[in-house]
């Protein structure tokens, strides 16, 4: 735009020079002058068509990035405003759609909008300054610094499976059918949008590709209803879009194309025929074939199909159940049955779960503990209003800018390492940071009775998508490098402090004693990862189940052996040791 600009005002330069600017000398010079000037309108014009057709670009993603009005509410504080966006994306939904929004591929094309902008007015050659212009605060470099800057940093491709890996983990813990996720029909009084025929097509693919035949099955079938209904919905409008909108979907987000019939029966019988149900497989195959009769793909398809129905292989329905899995399948079972709050443990003694005022300390004379007992043996307790909304809010804000991805001990190398079965980002913060920690700090160790001597710093999580963290020990085992440091010794306790109440899902829960920890915000879990002997407790194995619906805020405290002595002294007798078994 600005090279056009120049060629211009050169070529007007030019024209000044050759009549030696004696206009009024001659009649017919004024004349030249005249139409002179309005060729230099019809140019400018030219030159602000162009301008308004980049500059209605750039509104464009505008118009795509500012969709939630509730949450940019111009009349809500930035806390309220902070509060609503994470509300609004703690649905799985929600956040999916975001980041396939952020995601997309108008990132590069507002750059090369951006880059036609004139270069740096800051100076000039009538000696102005940028004042004059209004650029004192931001010149036009420094907004291509900021849009490139903002742009670097929104989520890509890999951020986008991560979000559709999360709506599959919770399809699979929660026994969702796909149906209700597609149709926006996630949990009751919570409403979703829906999800688009391309968007099912795209979890399906993604469920295909990890070789999870059944639910790419469910999820293409409802990609295939979804594309009827927008179909039809088109009709009853009567158009296809507004020419805007259409212009927003084709120009700026290409990325969302709606599927044909065939690519979705195309896929629909692949994942039949993964399965073995080879006549299912045949049926949609001829379907496909009757939309597209010359597609080669699909008549060879149909041949194999029916020769291996010939043969007598292939089934029909789903798979049967394995009659042997392995530790690790049963064990997980067993976790998404106590996520969706499914127990099939014998219940512990009703008596023994008891809610009392507790007086761990002198501190707490004149306002005591309100505790319940969860669980009996291993005791596991909970500590309701144990931290204050107040510091919570500052724990947060101390945490947000340190957050980082929560990493896991690798047993074989002893390295820290990310890990698919941990989503979630993880902050420490020192005891002694501030007078909140310090404050929250001894508040720990009063109710606790243990030393903060060798404990670890607060660590501060938030669970993203679909968050969860899989079925572990917190205490270290001797098989592992480097369980646990000598001087410290290993992890005797663990307290967790929920920082937030969610709207679905986010249970801890212990697979091995069928004990549930819902998350209450202001409340603490308290229990002992060791039996007094020091040898860990396996029974204490224990995972944070998925998070449905909401934003889950936690923040964990490890004790160390050390400096416990004489605070949780060895019993007498040795007590029951159970074997290991390899998980």
């Amino acid at each position: 735009m600005f090279l056009i600009l120049s060629i211009l005002v050169c070529t007007i330069h030019f024209q000044y020079n050759r009549v030696n600017a004696e206009y009024y000398t001659a009649i017919v010079d004024i004349t030249k002058a005249w139409r002179l000037s309005q060729e230099l309108v019809s140019d400018l014009n030219s030159y602000i068509a162009l301008e308004e057709t980049r500059l209605n670009e750039i509104r464009k993603v505008i118009k795509l990035l500012d969709t939630v009005e509730s949450v940019n509410d111009s009349t809500t504080t930035p806390y309220q405003q902070n509060n609503k966006l994470e509300e609004y994306l703690g649905n799985p939904i929600n956040a999916y759609l975001t980041m396939k929004r952020l995601s997309s591929n108008w990132k590069s094309k507002l750059s090369q909008l951006v880059d036609n902008v004139s270069s740096d007015p800051s100076s000039n050659d009538d000696g102005n300054s940028s004042d004059d212009l209004n650029f004192s605060e931001m010149s036009m470099n420094t907004i291509r610094s900021r849009v490139k800057q903002h742009t670097d940093m929104l989520p890509g491709d890999n951020d986008v499976n991560g979000a559709v890996d999360a709506i599959l983990r919770l399809q699979s813990t929660y026994k969702l059918p796909a149906s209700r996720l597609a149709y926006g029909q996630l949990i009751d009084k919570l409403s979703c949008p829906q999800l688009s025929a391309a968007q099912c097509l795209e979890v399906g693919k993604q469920a295909y590709s990890q070789g999870d035949y059944e639910r790419s099955e469910e999820w293409f079938r409802v990609a295939y209803d979804r594309l009827f209904d927008e179909l039809e919905e088109k009709k009853e409008s009567g158009i296809q879009a507004s020419e805007e909108d259409a212009t927003v979907n084709d120009d700026i987000d290409e990325k969302e194309v709606q599927p044909t019939v065939g690519q979705i029966l195309d896929h629909l019988a692949y994942s039949l025929g993964r399965q073995g149900r080879y006549a299912e497989a045949l049926n949609v195959t001829r379907l496909l074939i009757e939309q597209e009769p010359t597609n080669i793909r699909a008549i060879k398809n149909e041949a194999y199909y029916v020769e291996q129905i010939s043969l007598g292989e292939g089934r029909i329905g789903p798979n049967p159940r394995p009659e042997a899995v392995s530790k690790y399948e049963q064990e997980t079972e067993v976790y998404e049955a106590l996520c969706r709050g499914e127990n099939h443990f014998s219940p512990a003694p009703s008596h023994l779960l008891t809610c009392q005022y507790y007086i761990p300390h002198v501190f707490y004379k004149i306002g005591p503990v309100k505790q319940e007992v969860l669980f009996p043996d291993p005791r596991i307790v909970m500590w309701h209003d144990l931290i204050y909304p107040s510091e919570i809010e500052e724990i947060k804000k101390l945490a947000t800018p340190r957050l980082r991805r929560a990493t896991v001990k690798n047993p074989v190398t002893g390295n820290l390492e990310v890990a698919f079965y941990r989503t979630s980002k993880s902050a420490w913060i020192p005891h002694s940071t501030n007078e909140i920690t310090d404050r929250i700090s001894k508040r720990i160790r009063a109710v606790t009775g243990l030393s903060l001597e060798t404990a670890e710093d607060l660590q501060v999580g938030n669970y993203g998508l679909g968050g969860h963290y899989a079925p572990h020990f917190d205490f270290g085992r001797k098989r592992e490098k480097d369980a646990f440091e000598v001087q410290n010794g290993n992890r005797i306790a663990t307290i967790i402090f929920y920082l937030s109440d969610i709207q679905a899902g986010g249970a801890t829960v212990f697979n091995r004693i069928g004990a549930r920890v819902v998350p209450k915000q202001g409340a603490a879990s308290f229990w002992f990862n060791l039996l007094p002997s020091g040898e860990g407790d396996l029974r204490t194995r224990h995972a944070a189940c998925p998070v449905l619906a909401g934003s889950k805020w936690v923040m964990n405290l490890w004790f160390h052996e050390r400096g416990q002595e004489f605070l949780r002294p060895c019993e007498l007798e040795r007590g029951t040791i159970e074997v290991d078994d390899g998980l």
